[in-house]
């Protein structure tokens, strides 16, 4: 009898931490989802009382804090995942949402800047063009694994595509802005390189090796690098719209200058909205339409195609010595894209609702 309440009493005691455990994942997960309000939050702070985020600028911490966000992403990942390419169901997705990401985004960011950005009477021009060009040069962002799930797409495929694109961007997001902007703007190739390497490729790298040697570590942590993440961009766009707030709010910084004209935030903001608004489109279109990928496959390329990690462009801006405007790009994409993102994963989702309350299933019932 002593050893049935023993064993009753250990059963409630593991249900209790079970119970306080899954309650803990909620309210983080509840939390994670807010990730447009804490960027925009952040931002809208930064402009009006620059003074609560000027201390993200200080030395090296902005670069240290993206580098956490990489480390923590590598921490849930495996040799495994990448195995996953050479299964059946992903060898075309994935190369093909690689594509999309290294193609689309860079090319409609050039498109973009010198159309509306590239003129003689805008001022901090280049450094704007620089400063999109590096967003649309970016790898695709952590919170799009998020938006995947709200969207009802596949979730599993978000993350190969995401680490995928995380790890080529060593090599490929330098390559593809030396290209882009060569010819405007002198950078330095190989501080691209080492500056990529430094803030994805080996955080990163270290996160997979603790998952390897340490899984139960990495699994207690990673229970906990989805918000973290999401404060700790909301922390770097502050810090870079606290750090440019004069800029933006005096009348001289307007196109046409002089007081007069349209203010810097519009422009640079029409400009990420554009762009952003074409990865989700097209990444869209070209899976569905053209290579006829069932809704899922097709939700998620475009999901990852226009969202950007968009605290890279931030920090790689930083690291070649652009102007600080030049990170303006990065901070306000940070919030286009996640807001725009969780709308549109918003709209799938309740459309895919209405058809089965309508009897007629939603899109990934409907797959070709």
């Amino acid at each position: 009898m002593d050893m049935d309440n023993d064993d009753n009493e250990i059963t409630i005691e593991n249900n209790n931490i079970n119970n306080k455990g899954n309650r803990l994942d909620t309210i983080l997960a509840t939390l994670t989802s807010g990730f447009p309000f804490f960027v925009l939050g952040s931002a809208i702070v930064g402009l009006f009382r620059p003074s609560i985020f000027m201390w993200t600028n200080q030395g090296e911490l902005i670069t240290i804090m993206l580098a956490l966000v990489m480390c923590g992403t590598g921490l849930t990942l495996t040799k495994g995942d990448f195995a996953k390419v050479l299964q059946k169901d992903s060898i075309a997705s994935v190369p093909v949402g690689v594509l999309c990401q290294f193609l689309i985004m860079p090319f409609s960011a050039s498109i973009i800047g010198r159309t509306f950005l590239l003129k003689k009477n805008i001022e901090y021009g280049k450094a704007l063009f620089l400063g999109l060009c590096l967003v649309g040069c970016s790898p695709g962002g952590t919170a799009s694994n998020l938006v995947s799930l709200i969207a009802k797409a596949d979730v599993a495929l978000s993350v190969l595509l995401t680490s995928c694109s995380t790890l080529l961007a060593s090599i490929a997001t330098p390559l593809l802005v030396k290209y882009l902007v060569g010819s405007t703007i002198a950078i330095s190739g190989w501080t691209l390189c080492t500056a990529t390497a430094r803030v994805v490729l080996l955080p990163v790298l270290l996160g997979m090796l603790v998952n390897d040697r340490i899984p139960k570590l990495a699994e207690r942590i990673s229970r906990f690098t989805p918000f973290a993440s999401v404060v700790l961009v909301a922390l770097i766009c502050g810090g870079v719209v606290a750090e440019n707030a004069a800029l933006l709010i005096s009348t001289s910084s307007v196109v046409g200058g002089g007081g007069s004209g349209i203010g810097l935030v519009p422009i640079i903001a029409a400009s990420v909205v554009c762009l952003h608004a074409i990865g989700f489109f097209v990444g869209y279109i070209i899976p569905r339409k053209v290579l006829r990928f069932d809704a899922r496959v097709s939700r998620t390329i475009s999901i990852e195609t226009g969202m950007q990690n968009s605290a890279l462009a931030v920090v790689l801006a930083r690291s070649i010595g652009a102007p600080s405007i030049a990170s303006l790009p990065g901070a306000l994409s940070a919030t286009v894209h996640s807001c725009m993102g969780s709308i549109l994963a918003a709209y799938w989702r309740t459309r895919d609702n209405k058809r089965r309350q309508e009897g007629g299933g939603d899109d990934n019932d409907n797959q070709k």
